[in-house]
């Protein structure tokens, strides 16, 4: 329920997803999801039918999947605290063209070592040092489209998250493909990204896909 200006990010990624062509919506809620159910209720103010899956004892990012009603085909499935400039559909269509079990939208980022980083032989001679280097790496940005049949990978007694039904998924032989995404992203889970998402619609530099009618 966080806004960036005077929108809520949740009713920001509703009408994103609404304009790439989704014709439902389901909100995984739990603590203060009344709140959610109360600003939003049907989807009908914002043009997009949206359903409720109460999550009522926590249980993390991935559990909750397997309450969802009727769910019987690829579905986008997100954090409500991301924005991101991501063309929806462009993903959607290339799980499907695809057909793994779980496709993870990754971004490419770089982090810094503050340290000088050795590369050894198998003998541990130095063959050179890197200054304070920087590495580049994969991270998942928490947007996937996910088969319903990763609800076999979650356990029915305990919490998961995210990352456990991605590795789970793959340690029971499903496919998993990652979708490189090159579009601004922001992390609203933390005063940072949220601070940064803030200070550029002031400046009127935030993109317009944050902005959507």
């Amino acid at each position: 329920m966080a806004k960036i200006g005077d929108r809520a990010i949740l009713e920001i990624i509703a009408c994103q997803l609404r304009d790439a062509g989704f014709a439902r919506l389901t909100l995984c809620v739990s603590h203060l999801g009344e709140l959610i159910e109360q600003e939003f209720g049907d989807g009908e103010r914002l043009g997009v039918p949206i359903d409720y899956c109460w999550d009522r004892d926590p249980l993390g990012t991935a559990a909750p999947l397997r309450l969802v009603p009727n769910w019987v085909s690829p579905a986008l499935v997100m954090n409500g605290d991301i924005l991101t400039a991501l063309d929806f559909d462009e993903l959607f269509t290339a799980h499907q063209r695809s057909r793994p079990m779980m496709t993870v939208a990754v971004l490419r980022t770089q982090i810094p070592i503050n340290y000088g980083v050795l590369d050894l032989d198998g003998d541990d001679r130095v063959l050179g040092i890197r200054e304070k280097p920087r590495i580049t790496v994969c991270c998942s940005s928490g947007i996937y489209v996910i088969d319903p049949g990763v609800c076999a990978y979650i356990p029915v007694d305990r919490r998961m998250d995210m990352p456990e039904l991605v590795a789970a998924t793959i340690e029971h032989g499903g496919s998993v493909k990652a979708h490189r995404i090159f579009a601004p992203w922001y992390d609203i889970g933390n005063a940072s990204g949220y601070r940064t998402a803030q200070d550029l619609l002031a400046r009127q530099h935030l993109h317009p896909a944050f902005t959507p009618a």
